[in-house]
């Protein structure tokens, strides 16, 4: 087996065609034509990734962030960046990225967490595929708690009651906490749960008496690990996989 069979399989539950026009995703470093012996997968490219690989013996590092987002306008040891892509190509090791075509995946982020929390009859929230929306029964609080123990993140906070009520939850995981996101989760839901709030969108929550619930952009993407993991158990019987779990970037 190839790295680029492992890149074959992701393109074909998420081919690159469906990420957003800004994103980057493929394989960013190094070569797919070698043989694949492991796959460590993290929702970010870093140095304790990069290491985590070696350890491990893996030569592919499947990540949900794209190290190469913005143009590199100049390579040099300095930039941080540029040293762990020199050191994975150096070292045989290919770099991959699956993002927003991933979000855009049926069974995406946002599904898993909320059949994870206990919703029902849970489905896309947009027709593109992003986001998820189900029907539950708890009050704000104990979804709350129930996103806690899921995602790991001890610093979600509210808007609104936390002792209302909840009968349908919508989900974008990742930066969705914008006014097309609350205008979709408004229309189906009754609590609508994401990262990186605009402070507009949280003070027109408060005045209109919705519930938002907000996660860690890293604690939301955290399960990326099971969700490709799961796609990859499915397609190689011998496949070596690590996930690794580098945390929140802040304290």
């Amino acid at each position: 087996m190839k790295i680029i069979d492992v890149i074959k399989v992701i393109e074909e539950i998420a081919p690159k065609e469906t990420a957003f026009e800004y994103d980057n995703p493929g394989l960013l470093v190094g070569s797919a034509d070698v043989e694949c012996t492991g796959v460590l997968i993290c929702v970010d490219f870093t140095r304790d990734a990069l290491d985590e690989a070696k350890k491990n013996g893996c030569n592919m590092i499947l990540s949900h962030h794209p190290v190469i987002f913005t143009p590199i306008r100049e390579f040099v040891p300095t930039d941080y960046k540029c040293e762990i892509i020199a050191s994975a190509y150096s070292d045989g090791i290919a770099v991959y990225a699956a993002h927003t075509n991933i979000d855009r995946y049926k069974n995406n982020m946002a599904v898993k967490t909320l059949k994870a929390i206990g919703a029902t009859n849970v489905e896309n929230l947009f027709f593109d595929g992003c986001g998820a929306v189900g029907d539950i029964n708890l009050s704000v609080n104990e979804i709350k708690n129930r996103v806690e123990e899921y995602t790991g993140d001890n610093r979600i906070f509210t808007v609104g009651d936390g002792e209302k009520y909840i009968k349908r939850v919508a989900m974008v995981n990742g930066a969705a906490g914008d006014d097309d996101c609350l205008k979709r989760a408004k229309e189906v839901a009754d609590l609508y749960i994401s990262s990186e709030f605009k402070h507009h969108v949280l003070l027109e929550a408060r005045e209109t008496s919705y519930s938002i619930m907000s996660v860690g952009h890293y604690a939301s993407e955290r399960c990326f690990n099971d969700v490709i993991s799961d796609i990859l158990e499915c397609h190689f019987d011998t496949i070596k996989l690590v996930k690794f779990y580098e945390g929140n970037p802040y304290n």
